[in-house]
């Protein structure tokens, strides 16, 4: 029995539906690997607040209040989408099979754009400035009276980047603020758009953004992965202090790299015996990410 065009648009819509869903969980996202999601319910939220967050000291006297927030570090929310038109031949001719796996396509997508956002943001860290006016990884971030560095070599490299971070950290390198999840939505084919347009349209949308959490869980380097830069970067990982002068607690867990240094990565960390024969020192030191969002 033939079905009618509203059965038609009933199925294709459910089918489209439910394939965006299947490509939500088909997907496997690695941005938490790296960034901290933060709610958002305004068009931008303030971080001027991460350059001032004092040390636990002893209560002596009065209370010494950290200045907050003097420093207006904003990151503003971007509204993001992607849609398609649904021919009216093609219903009308039960040609809907494709839209499913079109639908099924913006679920996978949607997934792993917090991967796009964030892994692009870490990789522009040697050129992008953070919250103290400086890039993400520079050799002069002020800290107390002093200044620490989180990178090996310079900012101006041209080799693959790679990076040891903290993930343990309330606050990783990046925040993806989220002010609107993504969500996937079908238009009324009684709707003005179909009768000018002889189509209908589906499609999904959200709005959010990435920017810099604390330079000081990061150390970002385009040298070569080696042994005596791996080294180089636990050091300074783990050396940056407080404001106070006592140490800050940093400690490396994640090597993250990109398809290029993903050879260099294993060798150094999951291989247990050199070549000579000799014990690996870096032997599961930490976990090796690779992003394909670092090529």
């Amino acid at each position: 029995m033939s079905q009618s065009q509203a059965q038609i648009l009933e199925a294709l819509f459910t089918g489209m539906s439910a394939a965006y869903t299947q490509g939500l969980t088909t997907a496997s996202p690695q941005w938490q690997e790296i960034a901290t999601e933060v709610p958002s319910s305004t068009s931008a939220n303030n971080y001027g607040w991460l350059a001032d967050i004092p040390g636990i000291k002893e209560w002596v006297g009065e209370r010494q209040l950290a200045d907050i927030g003097k420093h207006g570090y904003a990151i503003e929310n971007k509204t993001w989408e992607t849609s398609i038109k649904v021919k009216r031949e093609d219903v009308d001719d039960d040609q809907i099979g494709m839209y499913s796996v079109l639908a099924k396509n913006f679920g996978y997508q949607v997934a792993l754009f917090p991967d796009e956002l964030a892994y692009g943001l870490l990789k522009a860290g040697f050129e992008t400035t953070c919250f103290d006016g400086q890039y993400f990884f520079d050799a002069d971030h002020p800290m107390g009276d002093g200044t620490y560095s989180n990178i090996i070599g310079v900012p101006s490299a041209t080799g693959e980047p790679w990076f040891l971070i903290d993930d343990t950290q309330v606050l990783k390198p990046i925040i993806y603020q989220n002010r609107r999840p993504f969500v996937f939505k079908n238009m009324n084919p009684n709707e003005e758009f179909t009768w000018f347009n002889n189509a209908m349209a589906a499609g999904t949308d959200g709005r959010s953004n990435v920017g810099f959490g604390f330079w000081q869980t990061a150390v970002g380097s385009k040298t070569a992965l080696t042994e005596f830069n791996y080294e180089k970067a636990i050091e300074a990982l783990s050396g940056i202090r407080k404001n106070n002068g006592t140490p800050l607690g940093i400690r490396p867990t994640k090597l993250i790299v990109g398809p290029r240094n993903r050879a260099a990565a294993k060798k150094l960390i999951n291989v247990a015996l050199l070549s000579d024969g000799g014990s690996n020192p870096y032997y599961q030191d930490v976990e090796v990410v690779v992003s394909p969002y670092l090529g």
